[in-house]
């Protein structure tokens, strides 16, 4: 997918476009689709590098964090490496499409008001028309 965020919200739109138009899917499906959606939105949006450097006495020095209201950016690429995303389907019917990672600091991020680097929430907020978009058309 493209880096340009610009280029790749067309994209997505599109694609969103050719799912709910052209193709009829089960809701299993759909919530496949919209699922692996928000998660590779969510590696894009933290995989920006924060800038590191050498120190005035030689040792590493890093710079260019994010800021409270932006998406957290790599230092290690531990939280990077660690987002999964899966489809579960209950005894009863129900499909639930998570994504998510299972570091204790991925949760502070999310969550601390004082941090607020929140990634997942604001992800799939802008990505909401598109999502709904996919899961409201047309069902086979």
């Amino acid at each position: 997918m493209p880096r340009d965020s610009r280029q790749s919200a067309v994209r997505l739109e599109w694609f969103a476009r050719e799912v709910s138009d052209k193709i009829r899917l089960t809701m299993k499906q759909r919530v496949k689709v919209c699922t692996e959606i928000i998660h590779s939105r969510v590696v894009i949006n933290i995989s920006k590098p924060v800038t590191k450097s050498r120190g005035p006495r030689g040792g590493r020095v890093v710079t260019n964090r994010s800021k409270p209201g932006e998406f957290p950016k790599a230092d290690t690429g531990l939280l990077l490496k660690s987002i999964f995303s899966q489809v579960v389907e209950s005894p009863r019917g129900r499909i639930d499409g998570q994504v998510g990672s299972g570091l204790d600091y991925a949760f502070y991020l999310e969550f601390s008001k004082k941090l607020d680097r929140s990634y997942l929430r604001k992800t799939l907020e802008e990505n909401r028309e598109i999502i709904q978009q996919i899961l409201m058309g047309p069902i086979h």
